[in-house]
């Protein structure tokens, strides 16, 4: 009976230690950031504070309606490098006044 659970054991040992070697080696976000020639894309339209990537890539993965296609589709914090323009600021500010 020990014999039978020495197999799994040893397996899973195999397999836990195998993991890191088997991982995906992460991007390099910095190293892009440094080599950017210039500052990322102001974005020219209303943004949600609470929106998240996905409702980005609905029109900027494919190009939608002229939107240009993002050459970095699995980064899903858009606002991280790209800021709203100041007008689209204000604009949500006043949205944000008036609900109050």
């Amino acid at each position: 009976m020990k014999a039978l659970l020495r197999i799994p054991a040893l397996v899973a040992c195999v397999v836990a230690l195998a993991l890191p070697a088997l991982a995906q080696e992460r991007e390099n976000y910095e190293a892009d950031a440094r080599s950017a020639e210039d500052p990322p894309p102001v974005i020219p339209h209303f943004v949600a504070d609470s929106a998240n990537g996905t409702a980005c890539l609905a029109c900027h993965e494919t190009g939608v309606k002229g939107a240009p296609v993002t050459p970095h589709p699995t980064r899903l914090n858009c606002t991280q490098c790209h800021v709203r323009s100041e007008m689209n600021a204000k604009t949500s500010g006043t949205k944000a006044k008036t609900r109050q």
